[in-house]
């Protein structure tokens, strides 16, 4: 039975500044706290439970919503989602006062951390430079989905009340995080003693992607080569069964944050799988109004032996990862690659249920895992790096076949590939069979140049060069006088 680190902490350790505005839960003196083991093992698990994402906003509203593979309708969801899909989002919005306050909240608690821990005498020297080594790791992570979202950042890195911090240049921006996950790497196991804690495959991982999508390739492709090199990590050898509960702590999992619905703390759960259930569908979970869909033109660019496009269909024993065709409650046979679409509603299109069922699932909660970073992500990272270095090679084909081969698909061939564009236009697609429904596809699309003029093409005559990035939120513009909003807002 695996052993998960559990984030049952409800505290929190950092400084208050105004522009931030964080949420406390307990008052009390924080050197005194921090000083024992006791204290940094449970902050650090605050540190985890914060920085969690929020998978709807995270991977959806911004991932998604915004490109060109999903689709959302219905439900009181479906105006939020509409805002993004149609490139109508303003500085206003709270979605975006919500991130910037969940991960700079969970960048205090690292910082609460990394300012205390040498004071724990109870702690030898290896065990105190792998605590300051996840708290790192994880006070880069948040930075980095923060410069992902807004571009450069105020970098606050100790307990110091600043009220208003002032952003950094991009460099250097950039450059803080670069340190960061080298100086996690170096300290943190390539085993963890908990499941779900940070490891130096996690951290070189997510150094490889933040190198692959600020184009710096040479470096992108040496470090995800490092990760390759570890040995920790391999693709599970199905496509069916990599996201289920059952085959969690498998090794295609390089980070996530794991999850179970049968905890005491709903945070612990999540609900995904009720926002793609379809109408009628006979589930013992809720079934939200909300609908996470995809294009059937996209469920159609599968070859026929994808296994990625495998039907989903539980109960007669099928664990693909996009439900096709269902009977609902009353009876009726769907085919959501092919009945009428009804207009204004747009409901019966298929669904990306990567995420299988949870057979301890409660109401609307389940309990898999959270896949942030998985192994067949390092091999297309390295893949595009070097075919960005040096065009086509048989390596780069080599490590794509490897995905291919587990896919079922007809593997690629060097010969196919005589310029370093189509190999990169493969690579898109080929991202997009594999991580759909995951939250990857803006990033994508924003390194390959694509996000502003495939929507613009796609007829969201709203999109302009400016939404590359999202705004800085306004609440935290008015209240602090140091901060710039960047350039269009």
């Amino acid at each position: 039975m695996k052993k998960y680190i559990l984030i049952l902490v409800g505290l929190t350790t950092f400084s208050c500044s105004d522009f931030l505005d964080e949420e406390v839960f307990t008052e009390y003196e924080p050197t005194a706290f921090l000083a024992s083991e006791s204290g940094i093992n449970a902050t650090l698990t605050a540190a985890y439970r914060q920085s969690r994402p929020d998978y709807r906003e995270e991977w959806f509203t911004y991932g998604e919503w915004v490109s060109d593979l999903m689709l959302e309708r219905g439900g009181g969801y479906a105006a939020p989602a509409a805002t993004f899909s149609e490139f109508n989002w303003n500085a206003s919005n709270n979605f975006f006062r919500d991130t910037w306050r969940d991960k700079y909240s969970a960048i205090g608690v690292c910082n609460a951390i990394l300012d205390n821990i040498d004071n724990v005498t109870s702690l030898s020297a290896s065990k105190v430079s792998s605590l300051k080594a996840e708290a790192i790791f994880l006070r880069a992570y948040n930075y980095v989905q923060l410069y992902d979202f807004f571009g450069r950042l105020p970098l606050i890195t100790n307990g110091e009340l600043i009220l208003e911090p002032s952003r950094s240049t991009d460099s250097e921006t950039r450059a803080f995080i670069e340190k960061e996950l080298i100086d996690a790497a170096q300290n943190l196991p390539v085993e963890s003693e908990l499941y779900g804690k940070a490891t130096k495959s996690a951290a070189l991982a997510l150094l490889g992607r933040f190198y692959l999508d600020t184009k710096q390739w040479d470096k992108s492709a040496k470090i995800n080569k490092e990760v390759i090199d570890i040995g920790k990590h391999s693709l599970f050898p199905n496509v069916e069964g990599v996201f289920s509960v059952e085959n969690e702590g498998n090794s295609e999992m390089v980070f996530v944050f794991g999850a179970t619905a049968t905890a005491p703390i709903q945070e612990l759960a999540w609900n995904y799988t009720p926002h793609a259930y379809p109408v009628g569908y006979d589930t013992g979970q809720v079934n939200y109004g909300a609908q996470f869909q995809l294009w059937r033109w996209f469920v159609n660019s599968f070859h026929p032996d994808d296994q990625r496009a495998n039907e989903y269909d539980v109960p007669n024993g099928k664990h693909g990862w996009i439900l096709k065709q269902y009977v609902d409650k009353g009876g009726v046979a769907i085919d959501l690659m092919n009945d009428p679409v009804t207009s204004g509603v747009e409901k019966n299109y298929p669904r990306p249920v990567k995420f299988t069922p949870d057979p301890n699932a409660l109401g609307a909660a389940h309990g898999n895992d959270m896949p942030i970073l998985r192994y067949a992500e390092v091999l297309v990272n390295r893949a595009e790096a070097l075919n960005e270095l040096n065009g086509p090679t048989q390596e780069s084909i080599n490590l794509l076949n490897e995905i291919r081969l587990r896919s079922g698909a007809p593997v690629y061939s060097l010969s196919d590939y005589t310029t370093k564009s189509a190999l990169r236009d493969q690579i898109l697609i080929e991202r997009g069979w594999e991580f759909h429904a995951e939250g990857h596809r803006r990033r994508s699309l924003l390194r390959h140049g694509s996000f502003i003029s495939g929507a613009q093409a796609r007829g969201k005559t709203n999109a302009m060069a400016h939404h590359v990035l999202f705004p800085i939120p306004q609440q935290d513009l008015d209240s602090n006088s140091a901060l710039e909003q960047n350039p269009g807002y």
